[in-house]
C-alpha cells in the first residue's frame, strides 16, 4: 500500500531582532507504492491532504511576510515616520529625542532631536518615500529601510550626524558612524548622549505619541511659570512658539515679539515649537505681525 511521509514541515526562522517569527514552508511528499488497488484512494486522500496543509502553511507566510509601505511621509521625529498612517520606525539607526538636548562645538545647549526631525523633514520634503519592512517592534511600528529615490534615509541620517547607528539591532550603519565622527558633522561637532541611554536617565520608552511633547525647560521653571509645555532651546536660542488662536488660525511668535513671553503652547492641542521660521512656515503656521 502506499503511503505519505512528513507531507508538510515548518521551519521557524527568528528574524533579525528576535521579536517575531515566520514560518517557511518546507514541504515533501514521498511515496510508496505497492501491488495493492485498493490503497490507491487512501493515497489520494493523503496526498491531498498534505497539499492542503503545505497551502495553508504557505498561505500564512505570505501574510506575515514583510512589504513596502510607499508615498508621501509625515516626520514624527529624527527616526519616525507616519506613511498612509502606518507607522514607520527607521531600521539600525536611533535619532536624539524631540525633548533632548545637546551641546555644540562652543558647549552651548540646543535642541538637538527637533533639528534631526527638522533635517529629515526637510531632505524628505513632499517626495514619496518607500520603506521594506523588516519587522514590527513591540510598540507595532514597521521596523523599515526608507528610500528616498534610491539614497538610504537611514544612513543619511548617520552620515550626518542627525542619529547614531542603533548597534543593539544592526551593525550596518556603524560605518557611516565613523565616518561622521571622524568630521564632526551634526552631533558628533559637540557633546551629546546616546539616544537610548537618554530614554533610560528620563524613563520614556520609545512608543510616544504621535504627535511628540517637547519637555525641556532650560531653567526648569518654565512650565510653572507660564503654563503649557516648557521651551526647548535651538541652535540659536528658544524655539519659536507655534500658537493656534480661538479662531483656529495657526500663528508663529519669535523670541522678542511681543507676545512671545506670555504665550503658551500646549503640544496635545496640535501647537508646536519650531527652530527657524522657514519650517513654521511649512507646517502651515504665519508669523505674528507683533
Amino acid at each position: 500500500m502506499a503511503s505519505l511521509r512528513a507531507p508538510c514541515a515548518a521551519s521557524t526562522l527568528p528574524t533579525r531582532r528576535g521579536r517575531s517569527c515566520a514560518f517557511k514552508p518546507v514541504c515533501r511528499v514521498v511515496l510508496e507504492r505497492n501491488e495493492s488497488s485498493s490503497g490507491a484512494a487512501a493515497f489520494g486522500r493523503a496526498v491531498l491532504a498534505g497539499v492542503a496543509s503545505c497551502l495553508v502553511l504557505a498561505s500564512s507566510a505570505n501574510a506575515s511576510s514583510p512589504g513596502v509601505i510607499a508615498g508621501p511621509a509625515r516626520v514624527v521625529d529624527g527616526d519616525t515616520l507616519v506613511i498612509n498612517g502606518e507607522r514607520i520606525r527607521l531600521y539600525g539607526v536611533d535619532a536624539p529625542e524631540s525633548a533632548q538636548q545637546c551641546k555644540d562645538a562652543k558647549g552651548a545647549p540646543y535642541a538637538c532631536g527637533l533639528v534631526s526631525k527638522d533635517a529629515l523633514d526637510k531632505k524628505i520634503g513632499k517626495a514619496p518615500v518607500t520603506c521594506q519592512v523588516k519587522d514590527k517592534d513591540q510598540y507595532g511600528r514597521n521596523v523599515s529601510v526608507c528610500l528616498l529615490g534610491s539614497e538610504d534615509l537611514n544612513g543619511w541620517l548617520v552620515s550626518n550626524g542627525y542619529a547614531v547607528s542603533y548597534r543593539q539591532y544592526s551593525k550596518d550603519y556603524i560605518p557611516a558612524e565613523d565616518a561622521a565622527q571622524a568630521a564632526r558633522k551634526g552631533i558628533w561637532a559637540g557633546e551629546f548622549q546616546v539616544p537610548s541611554e537618554w530614554r533610560k536617565q528620563n524613563k520614556r520608552g520609545e512608543s510616544g505619541p504621535v504627535q511628540p511633547a517637547v519637555a525641556f525647560a532650560p531653567n526648569g521653571t518654565a512650565a510653572q511659570n507660564t503654563g503649557g509645555d516648557p521651551t526647548p532651546n535651538c541652535a540659536t536660542g528658544p524655539a519659536i512658539k507655534g500658537n493656534i488662536n480661538a479662531k483656529g488660525e495657526k500663528i508663529f511668535h519669535v523670541p522678542g515679539g511681543k507676545y512671545y513671553d506670555s504665550v503658551r503652547i500646549d503640544l496635545k492641542d496640535g501647537e508646536k515649537f519650531f527652530c527657524t521660521e522657514s519650517e513654521a512656515t511649512s507646517a502651515g503656521w504665519r508669523k505674528s505681525s507683533q
